[in-house]
């Protein structure tokens, strides 16, 4: 099959996911979509690739932002707004492997690290309205958790042990609650009371998007 047909094909799942489909492309998307793009660069990707890739992550961007603003103006709940990101994160991941060579995705799938602190900084981008002189450390506060409590996120994962899942999730949950303070040092008091009021969802981003495997 033609593989620009099958890309369209699963692009416009993204379609799904848009509250509103004349919404334009922002200047604010447009550099969230770019930064997720060059968090990718560890896969070297060919030019061809890059571009087709920033325009998932473009349309990701503005899903998730369609997504936030569809919250606000219903009162979504955590839970469905858990689920919509989810589906934002899965059809992303389906999207970019139609683009990559089965090399380059297995080392996307591979790379949770980056992978998680990549989506957990482009949903904090959107939610917070973080200017651009704060991606970077936030990124870096992001990878930096993730690196800290991979362990416990393996454990989450792997286990099905009740027991054993409860003890490793509140070991986590007291790990990213230190990190609170790392982000309360970049983000000004408005993003700080917007970042607490989500904090719930932030932490369940993560460790959606870490655990995600071969079920794309």
């Amino acid at each position: 099959m033609n593989k620009f047909i099958v890309r369209i094909g699963v692009l416009s799942l993204f379609a799904l996911l848009e509250v509103n489909a004349a919404h334009a492309q922002s200047q604010d998307a447009e550099k969230v979509g770019l930064y997720m793009t060059q968090e990718m660069s560890f896969l070297n990707m060919t030019a061809t690739q890059a571009e087709q890739v920033y325009q998932i992550n473009l349309q990701a961007a503005n899903a998730v932002e369609n997504l936030r603003q569809n919250s606000n103006a219903q009162q979504i709940g955590d839970t469905e707004n858990m689920e919509s990101f989810t589906d934002i994160l899965k059809q992303r991941n389906l999207a970019v492997q139609e683009i990559l060579s089965p090399v380059q995705f297995q080392l996307f799938k591979e790379n949770k690290i980056i992978r998680a602190a990549t989506f957990r900084t482009i949903v904090m981008a959107k939610m917070l309205d973080l200017a651009q002189d704060q991606l970077d450390p936030i990124f870096e506060i992001n990878q930096t958790v993730v690196k800290n409590v991979r362990k416990d996120l393996d454990l989450y994962f792997s286990t099905d042990n009740n027991r054993g899942k409860k003890n490793a999730q509140r070991r986590l949950h007291k790990a990213l609650k230190k990190t609170d303070k790392a982000f309360e040092k970049v983000l000004s008091p408005q993003q700080t009371a917007i970042y607490h009021e989500n904090v719930d969802l932030l932490r369940n981003v993560l460790r959606e998007e870490y655990g995600t495997k071969d079920s794309f």
